[in-house]
Protein backbone atom coordinates (compact mmCIF):
# COMPACT_ATOMS: atom_id res chain seq x y z
CA UNK A 1 0.00 0.00 0.00
CA UNK A 2 1.11 3.54 -0.76
CA UNK A 3 -0.45 6.81 0.33
CA UNK A 4 -3.39 7.98 -1.80
CA UNK A 5 -3.31 11.33 -3.52
CA UNK A 6 -4.10 13.94 -0.84
CA UNK A 7 -7.33 14.84 -2.61
CA UNK A 8 -8.61 11.30 -2.01
CA UNK A 9 -7.31 10.51 1.45
CA UNK A 10 -10.86 10.47 2.84
CA UNK A 11 -12.30 8.31 0.06
CA UNK A 12 -14.24 5.30 1.34
CA UNK A 13 -16.41 4.25 -1.64
CA UNK A 14 -15.87 4.09 -5.41
CA UNK A 15 -18.69 4.38 -7.95
CA UNK A 16 -18.17 3.72 -11.65
CA UNK A 17 -19.82 4.54 -14.92
CA UNK A 18 -19.94 1.42 -17.10
CA UNK A 19 -19.70 2.09 -20.84
CA UNK A 20 -16.44 3.69 -21.90
CA UNK A 21 -15.12 3.39 -18.33
CA UNK A 22 -15.11 -0.34 -17.53
CA UNK A 23 -16.36 -1.69 -20.84
CA UNK A 24 -14.90 -0.97 -24.27
CA UNK A 25 -18.40 -0.21 -25.52
CA UNK A 26 -17.71 2.31 -28.25
CA UNK A 27 -17.45 -0.08 -31.24
CA UNK A 28 -20.41 -2.12 -30.01
CA UNK A 29 -22.65 0.89 -29.42
CA UNK A 30 -21.73 2.39 -32.78
CA UNK A 31 -22.62 -0.86 -34.55
CA UNK A 32 -25.85 -1.24 -32.57
CA UNK A 33 -26.98 2.31 -33.29
CA UNK A 34 -26.16 2.00 -36.99
CA UNK A 35 -27.96 -1.32 -37.34
CA UNK A 36 -31.04 -0.42 -35.30
CA UNK A 37 -31.52 2.93 -37.05
CA UNK A 38 -30.98 1.41 -40.48
CA UNK A 39 -34.00 -0.80 -39.78
CA UNK A 40 -35.98 2.44 -39.61
CA UNK A 41 -34.45 3.81 -42.80
CA UNK A 42 -31.89 6.10 -41.15
CA UNK A 43 -28.17 5.96 -41.91
CA UNK A 44 -25.85 6.98 -39.08
CA UNK A 45 -22.21 7.88 -39.75
CA UNK A 46 -19.53 7.59 -37.09
CA UNK A 47 -19.03 11.36 -37.17
CA UNK A 48 -22.74 11.95 -36.50
CA UNK A 49 -22.72 9.31 -33.78
CA UNK A 50 -19.89 11.08 -31.98
CA UNK A 51 -21.41 14.51 -32.46
CA UNK A 52 -24.82 13.47 -31.13
CA UNK A 53 -23.91 10.76 -28.62
CA UNK A 54 -25.59 10.86 -25.23
CA UNK A 55 -26.21 8.14 -22.63
CA UNK A 56 -29.81 9.33 -22.98
CA UNK A 57 -30.65 7.78 -26.34
CA UNK A 58 -33.50 10.23 -26.88
CA UNK A 59 -30.99 13.05 -27.29
CA UNK A 60 -29.39 11.13 -30.15
CA UNK A 61 -32.75 10.34 -31.74
CA UNK A 62 -33.77 14.00 -31.59
CA UNK A 63 -30.42 15.18 -32.94
CA UNK A 64 -30.66 13.00 -36.05
CA UNK A 65 -34.28 13.94 -36.66
CA UNK A 66 -35.90 10.62 -35.82
CA UNK A 67 -39.65 11.28 -35.37
CA UNK A 68 -40.76 10.94 -31.75
CA UNK A 69 -43.34 8.31 -32.67
CA UNK A 70 -40.48 6.01 -33.72
CA UNK A 71 -38.41 6.36 -30.54
CA UNK A 72 -40.05 3.42 -28.76
CA UNK A 73 -39.50 1.22 -31.80
CA UNK A 74 -35.89 2.41 -32.05
CA UNK A 75 -35.40 1.48 -28.38
CA UNK A 76 -36.74 -2.01 -29.00
CA UNK A 77 -34.49 -2.45 -32.04
CA UNK A 78 -31.49 -1.14 -30.04
CA UNK A 79 -31.98 -3.70 -27.28
CA UNK A 80 -32.56 -6.45 -29.82
CA UNK A 81 -29.34 -5.63 -31.66
CA UNK A 82 -27.39 -5.19 -28.40
CA UNK A 83 -28.21 -8.77 -27.40
CA UNK A 84 -26.15 -9.94 -30.38
CA UNK A 85 -22.97 -8.20 -29.17
CA UNK A 86 -21.11 -8.04 -25.88
CA UNK A 87 -18.50 -5.37 -25.12
CA UNK A 88 -15.37 -6.54 -23.36
CA UNK A 89 -13.53 -5.01 -20.44
CA UNK A 90 -10.70 -2.62 -21.09
CA UNK A 91 -7.28 -4.19 -20.39
CA UNK A 92 -6.48 -4.37 -16.69
CA UNK A 93 -9.97 -3.47 -15.49
CA UNK A 94 -10.81 -6.81 -13.88
CA UNK A 95 -7.52 -7.01 -12.01
CA UNK A 96 -7.72 -3.40 -10.84
CA UNK A 97 -11.32 -3.80 -9.68
CA UNK A 98 -10.37 -6.84 -7.62
CA UNK A 99 -7.59 -4.87 -5.92
CA UNK A 100 -9.75 -1.80 -5.38
CA UNK A 101 -12.54 -3.96 -4.00
CA UNK A 102 -10.30 -5.18 -1.20
CA UNK A 103 -10.15 -1.62 0.18
CA UNK A 104 -13.39 0.02 -1.00
CA UNK A 105 -17.03 -0.91 -1.52
CA UNK A 106 -17.67 -0.63 -5.26
CA UNK A 107 -20.77 0.41 -7.15
CA UNK A 108 -21.96 1.17 -10.68
CA UNK A 109 -24.13 4.08 -11.81
CA UNK A 110 -24.98 3.83 -15.50
CA UNK A 111 -27.63 4.94 -17.96
CA UNK A 112 -27.87 1.46 -19.50
CA UNK A 113 -30.96 -0.71 -19.13
CA UNK A 114 -30.88 -3.21 -16.26
CA UNK A 115 -31.23 -6.26 -18.52
CA UNK A 116 -28.36 -5.21 -20.77
CA UNK A 117 -26.13 -4.12 -17.88
CA UNK A 118 -26.74 -7.36 -15.97
CA UNK A 119 -25.90 -9.38 -19.07
CA UNK A 120 -22.69 -7.47 -19.79
CA UNK A 121 -21.49 -7.71 -16.18
CA UNK A 122 -22.22 -11.43 -16.03
CA UNK A 123 -20.63 -12.17 -19.39
CA UNK A 124 -17.46 -10.37 -18.30
CA UNK A 125 -17.51 -12.09 -14.91
CA UNK A 126 -17.47 -8.98 -12.73
CA UNK A 127 -21.02 -8.79 -11.38
CA UNK A 128 -20.00 -10.07 -7.92
CA UNK A 129 -17.49 -7.23 -7.44
CA UNK A 130 -20.15 -4.56 -6.92
CA UNK A 131 -22.23 -3.91 -3.82
CA UNK A 132 -24.77 -1.85 -5.77
CA UNK A 133 -25.66 -1.38 -9.45
CA UNK A 134 -27.92 1.53 -10.43
CA UNK A 135 -29.17 1.51 -14.02
CA UNK A 136 -31.25 3.74 -16.21
CA UNK A 137 -34.30 1.67 -15.28
CA UNK A 138 -33.90 2.64 -11.61
CA UNK A 139 -34.17 6.43 -12.00
CA UNK A 140 -36.82 8.90 -13.08
CA UNK A 141 -34.27 11.51 -14.18
CA UNK A 142 -31.22 10.35 -16.20
CA UNK A 143 -27.74 11.87 -16.13
CA UNK A 144 -26.76 14.62 -15.55
CA UNK A 145 -29.44 14.55 -12.85
CA UNK A 146 -27.80 13.25 -9.65
CA UNK A 147 -30.56 10.74 -8.86
CA UNK A 148 -28.53 7.66 -9.85
CA UNK A 149 -25.58 8.62 -7.68
CA UNK A 150 -27.87 9.51 -4.80
CA UNK A 151 -29.51 6.07 -5.00
CA UNK A 152 -26.10 4.40 -4.98
CA UNK A 153 -24.99 6.41 -1.94
CA UNK A 154 -28.19 5.44 -0.14
CA UNK A 155 -27.72 1.77 -1.02
CA UNK A 156 -24.18 1.81 0.34
CA UNK A 157 -25.18 3.86 3.37
CA UNK A 158 -22.43 6.37 2.74
CA UNK A 159 -22.21 10.17 2.75
CA UNK A 160 -21.41 11.96 -0.50
CA UNK A 161 -18.25 13.44 1.05
CA UNK A 162 -16.43 10.08 1.06
CA UNK A 163 -17.48 8.81 -2.38
CA UNK A 164 -15.82 9.21 -5.77
CA UNK A 165 -17.50 8.75 -9.16
CA UNK A 166 -15.31 7.58 -12.04
CA UNK A 167 -16.47 8.10 -15.62
CA UNK A 168 -15.47 9.00 -19.15
CA UNK A 169 -17.83 11.75 -20.27
CA UNK A 170 -18.64 15.36 -19.54
CA UNK A 171 -22.10 14.16 -18.55
CA UNK A 172 -20.54 11.92 -15.87
CA UNK A 173 -18.63 14.91 -14.53
CA UNK A 174 -21.79 17.02 -14.42
CA UNK A 175 -23.62 14.19 -12.66
CA UNK A 176 -20.95 14.01 -9.97
CA UNK A 177 -21.06 17.80 -9.58
CA UNK A 178 -24.80 17.70 -9.13
CA UNK A 179 -24.53 15.04 -6.45
CA UNK A 180 -21.69 16.76 -4.62
CA UNK A 181 -19.40 13.79 -5.23
CA UNK A 182 -15.74 13.92 -6.25
CA UNK A 183 -15.01 12.87 -9.83
CA UNK A 184 -12.15 11.18 -11.68
CA UNK A 185 -12.17 11.13 -15.48
CA UNK A 186 -10.91 8.44 -17.84
CA UNK A 187 -10.94 9.64 -21.48
CA UNK A 188 -12.50 7.21 -23.96
CA UNK A 189 -13.44 6.96 -27.62
CA UNK A 190 -16.76 8.61 -26.81
CA UNK A 191 -14.55 11.74 -26.70
CA UNK A 192 -16.83 13.91 -24.61
CA UNK A 193 -14.58 14.63 -21.62
CA UNK A 194 -12.51 17.72 -22.26
CA UNK A 195 -8.92 17.90 -21.06
CA UNK A 196 -9.90 21.30 -19.67
CA UNK A 197 -12.59 19.83 -17.39
CA UNK A 198 -11.57 20.82 -13.84
CA UNK A 199 -11.19 17.32 -12.43
CA UNK A 200 -8.61 14.63 -11.85
CA UNK A 201 -8.01 12.54 -14.98
CA UNK A 202 -6.06 9.32 -15.43
CA UNK A 203 -4.74 7.90 -18.68
CA UNK A 204 -5.89 4.33 -18.05
CA UNK A 205 -7.87 2.38 -15.52
CA UNK A 206 -4.90 0.86 -13.68
CA UNK A 207 -3.75 4.37 -12.76
CA UNK A 208 -6.60 4.43 -10.22
CA UNK A 209 -4.57 2.07 -8.01
CA UNK A 210 -1.92 4.71 -7.51
CA UNK A 211 -4.46 7.49 -7.12
CA UNK A 212 -6.24 5.69 -4.29
CA UNK A 213 -3.09 4.35 -2.62
CA UNK A 214 -3.47 0.67 -3.52
CA UNK A 215 0.02 0.12 -4.96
Amino acid sequence: MTQPDPAFQHTRELLFDLDGTLLDSYPVHLAVFCQSLSRLGYQLSEATFLATYSPNWYHTYAAIGLPRELWETADAYWLEEAKKRTPVLFPGVREALIQLGRSFPLGIVTSGSRSRVARDLATNGIEALFQTVITGDDVHSPKPAPEGLELALKALGTPRETAVYIGDTQLDYETAQGAGVQFVGIPSQFASLSAATPCFQVAEFADLLRLFGIE
